[in-house]
């Protein structure tokens, strides 16, 4: 079972949005995204450390790409099981922030300048790869990425609906939004967590995953 990391500076928890019931409060269209979470005993009793765990992943690594993303760009990211993650092909070697978030959820949307600048300084160990959730169609979602300046990996959740549904089984996601997955260098699942996480809070992320916070305190 897969381990969280703590997290050297406080993250800035926000009321986290429902991916279902915030689409219904705009009349967009419902996400179809199954987030039914694995079943546990009837003696199991849920805790916090539970639901910030991702189940592990036992299934053996295959020849062919178990996931295959595309970025609003046209970008291809291909994605395999590793033990105690995922293996992003193309970004091997980087630590991932991995979002799911949704085009009229106000957390979300806060997040968006710190993203933002994160990608402008131009981590060469880190890649954000955001996935729109709410179901925005890909022309929609062009010009809410024009709009907002997103310079990171974007993608539609059209087409890309079997990766959403997996990560959501795996990691117990109740579909509530904004989500982040996060993954060290090795591929290693260190961090997921539901609601909003403020500049700060994402840069201590960061250097976690990347191992700068013990380099610092030497």
């Amino acid at each position: 079972m897969f381990k969280t990391i703590s997290v050297a500076l406080l993250l800035l928890l926000l009321t986290a949005c429902s991916a279902e019931e915030n689409t219904k409060q705009t009349e967009t269209k419902k996400v179809e995204v199954t987030t039914k979470v694995l079943e546990k005993t009837t003696t199991q009793k849920s805790s916090p450390t539970e639901n910030n765990q991702i189940k592990e992943i036992k299934k053996p690594l295959t020849k062919e790409s178990l996931f295959t993303l595309t970025t609003l760009e046209g970008k291809t990211i291909h994605v395999n099981e590793t033990e105690g993650g995922l293996i992003f092909e193309e970004f091997k070697n980087k630590a991932v922030l991995l979002i799911f978030f949704g085009h009229r959820c106000p957390p979300c949307l806060k997040e968006i300048p710190a993203l933002i600048e994160m990608q402008n300084k131009k981590y060469d160990d880190l890649e954000i790869v955001a996935i729109e959730v709410q179901r925005l169609d890909k022309k929609d979602l062009k010009e809410f990425q024009a709009n907002k300046g997103i310079n990171y990996n974007l993608l539609s959740s059209e087409n890309h609906f079997d990766f959403i549904d997996f990560i959501g089984k795996q990691a117990n996601w109740g579909g509530s939004i904004p989500f982040l997955a996060a993954f060290d260098t090795k591929g290693k699942v260190q961090l997921i967590h539901a609601g909003g996480i403020d500049k700060a809070g994402f840069e201590g992320i960061y250097k976690d995953l990347t191992g700068k916070n013990k380099s610092t305190k030497k």
